[in-house]
């Protein structure tokens, strides 16, 4: 988007912070630089405040010492992204990026009919798809399947248990026994 483009309220993909040990500061910024409603719980509030984010939200169910202003005190009512992600699902928001380091990725299929999630974990970005899902991409390049469920490919080359790279410069497929499945990629 250029700079003469105006962004609308819940227009960005929101952004779940569950962790922010081993975050490129280069992907943090990029998440934050249109200014997205930023979440995240009381564990993480101190060190996030101190990478100079602006937090909107705060997901917890012990008193807070807060030392921003207008934070948003969520209560804790199941999991913190649970609670963060039906908070964002009734306030109308269609996408959130999550930043943590140890999220269970069919967290993601859960929600994926209410919200698009995107898990941004260990150094890869995982995401719904529906079956049949097709993607342009370089020869060699990783491509990294969560699924316990039948699979079939086009255009990969299974590297291990899940792993796969692609076969060459083009589109690849993957079709699953059911409606969506989980697709990682190396960020």
């Amino acid at each position: 988007m250029s700079s003469h483009h105006i962004v609308k309220e819940d227009q960005e993909p929101a952004l779940i912070i569950a962790a922010t040990d081993r975050i490129p500061s280069s992907l943090l910024n990029q998440l934050l630089e249109w200014n997205p409603i930023v979440i995240t719980d009381g564990r993480n509030l101190e060190h996030v405040v101190q990478l100079g984010i602006k937090v909107d939200v705060l997901v917890t169910d012990e008193p807070a010492d807060l030392s921003q202003d207008h934070v948003f005190v969520l209560p804790l009512t199941t999991s913190f992204l649970d609670t963060a992600l039906t908070y964002l699902i009734k306030r109308g928001c269609r996408a959130a990026n999550i930043l943590s380091t140890d999220v269970d990725p069919n967290l993601l299929l859960r929600y994926a009919a209410k919200i698009q999630v995107v898990l941004l974990s260990n150094g890869r970005r995982t995401f719904v798809v529906k079956s049949g899902f097709t993607k342009w991409k370089p020869k060699g390049e990783s491509v990294f399947l969560h699924s316990n469920q039948v699979i079939e490919t086009k255009g990969l080359q299974q590297t291990g248990e899940n792993e796969y790279i692609t076969a060459h410069d083009g589109f690849y497929s993957i079709h699953f026994d059911q409606s969506h499945g989980l697709v990682g990629e190396q960020i």
